[in-house]
């Protein structure tokens, strides 16, 4: 069974599973599925086409599905284009999530963590366990790959990727795209160090890390290889962007 306030607003092509509470004053209005023990907080408005999986908790006030932003361009809805947010979720106070413009996808995968006043714009991807802290913001198409963790304040431009295990610091400005594992601090971003402690959360062992610490910038330059799992994780993405990014480098 859900819970339903009272004063919520329920449009005729939403889909609801089970257990899950919906607070005053949410409006769900357009092709909305929305799984299983979900909490969907007050004053929150989800539009348009928007597929939401289980145990998220959206604590109110957030916008989800509106137009992708534009500007003088005009705001731009894409028929068949979508919002998709899996599991296991945490969307804090005033959290914007954008619909599609160029692709048919804006994302936030599983185990992802949106402090308050964040924003996910049009077509930008959050893969999975992504940190995105208060104020910071990404551009339209950015994606932010498994474990990213986004800086307080700071601000990402357009279509740019955030590897693995990144972390931006607070207010950075990041103009390019960031390698996996990656610390990167002010404006205009640089790369600064390894994100040892990052990778110490997501349990690698002593030796991988001191390896990765100890060889860091040959690495990036793309001097340095082996069969650390790290190192091989940095060396495919830097084949993916050759010659970008030893002018990222601090």
């Amino acid at each position: 069974m859900n819970t339903i306030h009272t004063t919520a607003i329920i449009g005729p092509e939403v889909k609801l599973g089970e257990n899950n509470t919906i607070g005053a004053n949410v409006i769900l209005d357009g092709k909305i599925t929305i799984g299983n023990n979900n909490f969907i907080g007050h004053n929150t408005v989800i539009t348009n086409i928007v597929e939401i999986g289980d145990n998220n908790r959206i604590v109110g006030q957030s916008s989800i599905g509106s137009l992708g932003e534009m500007g003088t361009k005009g705001d731009i809805f894409v028929e068949d284009g979508k919002v998709k947010i899996g599991s296991n979720n945490v969307l804090r106070e005033f959290i914007t999530v954008n619909s599609p413009v160029r692709k048919k996808l804006t994302a936030i995968g599983n185990n992802c963590y949106l402090m308050a006043r964040t924003h996910v714009p049009h077509d930008a991807e959050l893969k999975n366990n992504v940190v995105m802290a208060t104020n910071s913001l990404i551009g339209g198409g950015s994606v932010a790959y498994d474990y990213s963790y986004i800086g307080l304040g700071s601000i990402t431009h357009q279509w740019v990727d955030i590897g693995e295990s990144a972390m931006i610091g607070l207010q950075a400005a990041i103009t390019k795209h960031v390698p996996p594992f990656c610390t990167v601090t002010g404006i205009p971003g640089k790369i600064l160090k390894f994100n040892r402690t990052g990778a110490e959360r997501r349990g690698f062992t002593t030796e991988i890390l001191d390896e990765v610490d100890q060889n860091f910038r040959s690495i990036i330059e793309g001097n340095y290889t082996s069969d650390n799992p790290i190192i091989q994780t940095i060396t495919k993405y830097l084949n993916n962007y050759p010659d970008s990014l030893k002018a990222f480098l601090k």
